[in-house]
């Protein structure tokens, strides 16, 4: 039985030197992985300082404004010549 036209016996190169440049490629694709994943590490634990300096930031400022509403009322006291005794008799509910 004759061969169907256009077959022929030959080795292909091809496929050997395209399965070498596949290893090379998984290889750098790896390496890229592993970088790619020390970079998102890294993030990560600035993005938590971060956060947590945001945190702290935002404690710091509330405690500055409710000082600064306390220093305003005892002054408001202080120039209304009320003693705190009659401030705070006003401020009971009846």
């Amino acid at each position: 039985m004759p061969r169907p036209k256009g077959s022929k016996n030959r080795k292909s190169t091809e496929f050997v030197d395209t399965v070498e440049n596949i290893d090379e490629k998984i290889a750098a694709t790896e390496s890229a992985i592993a970088t790619l994943t020390e970079e998102l590490k890294a993030r990560k634990a600035e993005l938590k300082e971060l956060t947590k300096a945001k945190a702290r930031a935002e404690e710091y400022a509330a405690e500055k404004k409710a000082e600064e509403e306390k220093t305003k009322l005892m002054d408001a006291i202080a120039a209304s010549g009320k003693s705190v005794d009659e401030i705070i008799q006003m401020l009971k509910p009846e």
